[in-house]
């Protein structure tokens, strides 16, 4: 705009410039008779140096200002012209097919210029490192459930040590886009584990005001920390009743309904088996489920959130494999599993249920859940299993960012902590988290005589460094306050030394975007 009034200004004085060259003379006075002389004689006094006037000049000088203020107008109108058609061009709606391309917090996205279609790819990797102490644990078979290696068993004790060491524990990318304005989807690969599993793969329809629909494999609607991802997590690993979570209400191909309001949200599923069966069982008919997950925030603003919710899940195994097995073992790396339900057959069903309660006051925040499963036998010589579980887990900011500003309403759950401040080299320290949990499970209550899965209770401190909303560095410390190691159907394991002396340093570099 600066050179637009320039420019203005110029031509003005250009148009309105216009001066008439007049003669000066010098004007004499004669000291006795007053009168005027253009030229000196006796006794005239001069008066100075006048310049002479031209009516005709002048009327034209008049009649060029006139102009001069009329041709401004007129520029001044040629510019508003111009600057309609410069915002005509501007503001003109683009190609339907004329896509834009941001890289930012959220990965990369692609978008149509109507907005109807969108494309992101998104990702993460967590690499992982632990140190075990204690020394070595044998595995023997104990038919008698009396402690002694069988007479006569082929199967001789073995002996190993415990695992230190490093993995990639998940890499996965994520294509998720949106079509045709009220459709969406994702597609989930992961990578880890030297093999390739699909994770989440789905499509959604979100027309309707009322609700979305999902068809595909998806998480089923169970449990807070399931329902939150792994790059969420504020520990590295679940807690330790997720064992039979992980195993029969985790993701799985289904339909899925979710609604939500401003402080609640209600979602219901009914699914078949996942697209990787969990089951070591090539049996062809598969088994069945459904879950529910209904949760309130009572209280929910800047810094403060305080969230109640509860599950339920059944779930029927394949038909021509009603087994399960549960069990959990210090770390993802590790091969040695002191908490192990063995084998247990004769599955009619299972039933699930869960209570779970969050909360924020500023950067104190807390997470907790509590869960029981039932299992229904109909074998000889077999009775019903009841299995619980629970865990608190509390946290602190101590560069003062809040929990409560990372719940989504939407799906229940807390997302990433982000720092108030990235770390640079000119001050910023990124977000600093102290944490601490206790967790407790009890798979003993079999009922059948010898089987037993084992009793654990475990508390694990550690601290979070978010650099960044993308990178984050962990370190977790867990120590077994008890273990009841069990029997594990036809196989005990037992740990050299005391078992309750197990502990275990985790770290994790993780990258999520």
């Amino acid at each position: 705009m600066k050179s637009k009034h320039l420019a203005y200004a110029i031509l003005v004085a250009i148009g309105g410039f216009s001066v008439n060259h007049a003669h000066a003379l010098d004007l004499y006075m004669d000291s006795k008779t007053k009168q005027i002389y253009a030229e000196p004689g006796p006794g005239r006094v001069r008066l100075g140096n006048f310049e002479k006037v031209n009516e005709e000049a002048a009327e034209e000088s008049r009649t060029a200002k006139k102009g001069a203020k009329s041709k401004g107008d007129e520029i001044k109108a040629m510019e508003e012209r111009l600057n309609k058609k410069i915002d005509a061009l501007a503001n003109k709606p683009k190609a339907q097919d004329d896509a834009k391309v941001v890289l930012g917090a959220k990965g990369l996205q692609f978008q149509s210029n109507d907005g109807n279609f969108k494309f992101s790819l998104n990702g993460r990797l967590h690499a992982d490192a632990a140190i075990q102490s204690g020394d070595k644990f044998t595995t023997w078979n104990d038919r008698n459930n009396n402690g002694l290696v069988d007479d006569g068993s082929s199967n001789t004790p073995v002996t190993n040590d415990l695992d230190s060491g490093t993995e990639i524990r998940r890499v996965r990318m994520e294509f998720a886009g949106q079509f045709f304005n009220d459709w969406k989807f994702k597609i989930q690969p992961d990578f880890a584990d030297e093999q390739v599993r699909l994770k989440d793969a789905f499509v959604q329809y979100t027309g309707f005001d009322w609700g979305i629909w999902t068809l595909g494999q998806s998480k089923q609607p169970y449990s807070f920390q399931q329902m939150m991802s792994s790059n969420d997590m504020p520990f590295m690993e679940r807690s330790l009743e997720y064992a039979w979570t992980d195993v029969s209400v985790n993701r799985a191909i289904g339909l899925r309904f979710d609604t939500h309001g401003h402080n609640w949200t209600a979602a219901a599923g009914i699914y078949g088996d996942t697209a990787t069966r969990q089951a070591d069982s090539a049996a062809d008919d598969e088994g069945w489920g459904a879950s529910g997950r209904v949760t309130w925030a009572p209280w929910y603003k800047p810094g403060e959130l305080l969230h109640v919710g509860a599950s339920g899940a059944y779930r029927v195994p394949q038909q021509a494999d009603k087994t399960v097995r549960y069990r959990i073992r210090p770390t993802h790396i590790d091969h040695f599993f002191p908490i192990d339900t063995g084998t247990i057959r004769n599955i009619d069903d299972e039933v699930f249920f869960n209570a779970e309660a969050t909360g924020a006051y500023g950067p104190l925040s807390f997470e907790s859940e509590y869960n029981v499963a039932y299992l229904q036998r109909n074998g000889a010589g077999t009775e019903d299993a009841k299995f619980d579980g629970w865990h608190f887990d509390v946290m602190y900011s101590l560069t003062g960012e809040s929990r409560a500003a990372a719940y989504d309403p939407k799906d229940a759950v807390i997302k990433r902590l982000t720092p108030n401040r990235n770390f640079d080299l000119a001050g910023g320290w990124g977000a600093w988290e102290l944490k601490g949990r206790i967790s407790q499970v009890n798979m003993n209550k079999i009922g059948t005589p010898g089987e037993r899965g084992g009793r654990e209770t475990a508390a694990t401190l550690g601290v979070n460094w978010y650099l960044n909303p993308w990178f984050r560095l962990m370190l977790d410390y867990t120590h077994v306050i008890d273990v009841d190691l069990g029997t594990a159907g036809s196989g005990r394991t037992l740990l050299e030394g005391n078992p309750s002396q197990l502990d275990t340093v985790q770290m994790r570099g993780s990258l999520a975007f």
